[in-house]
């Protein structure tokens, strides 16, 4: 466990955090996956849940 304590009353250097290239390639990696298209196996398998779910929710209860 790192010690914060300063006991020469020094001012402790910071670090500049406007700038995290770990926090930035994150961020590219995320917008990229989120930016690509579903592929269309994908999209029919979502659609075919839907309609079950729908077919589900419409039926009368027992």
């Amino acid at each position: 466990m790192a010690d914060n304590h300063n006991p020469k009353g020094k001012r402790m250097r910071r670090i500049n955090t406007a700038f995290d290239p770990v926090s930035a390639a994150l961020q590219q990696l995320h917008q990229d996956v989120a930016s690509e298209e579903l592929p269309e196996d994908f999209m029919r398998i979502l659609d075919e849940i839907d309609a079950k779910i729908a077919a589900a929710t419409s039926r009368p209860s027992q």
